[in-house]
């Protein structure tokens, strides 16, 4: 479980900002509680075009991948990803951080890092195993001492000079990377929760139709996608998934090098899957006659093919207990359906699991008291100076919970909207 996530000097973030998603309030609805911690079930970011909405989401996803080795940085000479915010003098050649605070079987560990494309600066690791004061497990930084704690964290003391108080490791690797490689537990454990933190964009389907075409091959979880398309009401009644084989003059004028061609035909060829969706058919008394085939790319709507795509990653998240953050989740979609997503994780008979869900969105039919608490919803806007800060609708006063948020944002009273120039001819 997420408790909260900070970056600076990322892309349009440029000072710190924190994201939780601690529950500020007592209020039963949409929170679970694990341990000492109310925490919530999901939360939104709203905010004009080019606000940095999608930048705080790809901000998690980038310490992810770092934490994962995405990059797969494997030599002294490899280089690591950055990319910091470009319209200040002082940070463009400046480092960038990354701080996560989250749980592992009622254990809360902070981790983060500071880098750049040539050197990891610093890294941290505490826990907080008894909800009073953090342990420090570990502590690198180039301007100071280091420190492995031997009792607590003895996966890492093998990598530890301690009478020059100097972690060993080359200065572009992260002592996570190498703790894991020593087979350390609590590494291992801190990069499996980071494999369960998934990014995916709403806008783009083929970021997971893969994920889902693949999952349809197991028949139980196939029955769980096709329930989820049911209920929202697009008139789909099955999905199959059919392979064909691409005919040789199709693969010939493919922009493919010769020798790969020659490679896949001794393979025995290539195949291409197609995802059908199935409709009732009727006759002039309304009495059901059969069932009528489409193919979901070429036949139905953008919505219904994005609402199935996304139908996989979300059963998972919900199953297994994961965190997913969606861009852009309304696009293409009416909002009775996002509504009905976004309900899924909010519903503690459905989320038994403590899944969460963080997504950027323009919906402003979304903004009901009933669909989402004041702490559930977070604004981005940016400074004159084009650097983004973000803010939730709780820590504005005089807001209530039975507040209509979806008017008073409208009318700029919770701030970013764009503030729109006129224009003349």
């Amino acid at each position: 479980m997420l408790l909260q996530f900070s970056v600076n000097n990322y892309r349009s973030i440029k000072d710190t900002l924190t994201f939780s998603m601690l529950a500020a309030y007592k209020e039963e609805a949409n929170r679970f509680k694990e341990g000492k911690y109310d925490l919530l079930t999901a939360a939104v970011l709203y905010g004009a075009n080019a606000s940095g909405k999608s930048n705080v989401l790809r901000a998690m996803a980038f310490m992810r991948n770092m934490v994962l080795n995405k990059e797969k940085v494997m030599q002294s000479t490899d280089t690591l990803p950055h990319d910091p915010f470009r319209l200040s003098t002082a940070t463009q050649e400046a480092s960038s951080s990354f701080e996560m605070v989250f749980l592992i079987e009622g254990v809360k560990y902070r981790y983060g890092f500071e880098a750049d494309t040539t050197t990891v600066y610093s890294e941290w690791l505490f826990e907080n195993a008894s909800g009073r004061k953090e342990a420090k497990l570990f502590y690198r930084d180039d301007a100071e001492e280091h420190y492995v704690n031997s009792a607590r964290f003895k996966e890492g003391v093998g990598s530890f000079d301690a009478p020059n108080a100097k972690i060993k490791i080359s200065k572009n690797r992260l002592f996570l990377w190498q703790c894991d490689q020593n087979d350390g537990e609590i590494a291992k454990k801190i990069l499996g929760w980071f494999k369960n933190f998934n990014l995916i964009d709403g806008l783009d389907h083929r970021g997971y139709v893969n994920y889902t075409m693949k999952m349809m091959e197991k028949p139980l979880f196939k029955e769980e996608i096709i329930k989820l398309v049911k209920t929202a009401d697009i008139g789909i009644e099955d999905i199959s998934m059919q392979t064909e084989d691409v005919p040789a003059e199709v693969l010939e004028k493919m922009p493919l090098p010769d020798k790969l061609k020659e490679e896949i035909m001794k393979d025995g060829g290539m195949q291409s899957v197609v995802l059908n969706t199935y409709h009732k058919v009727y006759d002039d008394d309304h009495k059901e006659v059969g069932k009528m085939t489409f193919d979901l790319d070429d036949e139905e709507s953008i919505g219904t093919q994005k609402f199935f795509k996304m139908s996989a990653p979300i059963i998972n998240t919900l199953q297994e207990g994961k965190i997913l953050l969606i861009d852009e989740l309304d696009a293409s979609l009416h909002p009775v359906l996002t509504q009905h997503l976004i309900r899924l994780f909010n519903d503690p008979k459905i989320n038994t699991k403590n899944a969460q869900l963080i997504f950027a969105t323009h919906d402003t039919n979304l903004l009901k008291p009933r669909l989402f608490r004041r702490d559930q919803i977070w604004f981005c806007e940016k400074d004159r100076f084009g650097a983004t800060d973000i803010y939730s609708l709780a820590r504005l006063k005089g807001v209530r919970q039975n507040d209509d948020f979806e008017k008073h944002y409208i009318q700029g009273k919770y701030g970013a909207i764009p503030y729109l120039g006129k224009f003349e001819f």
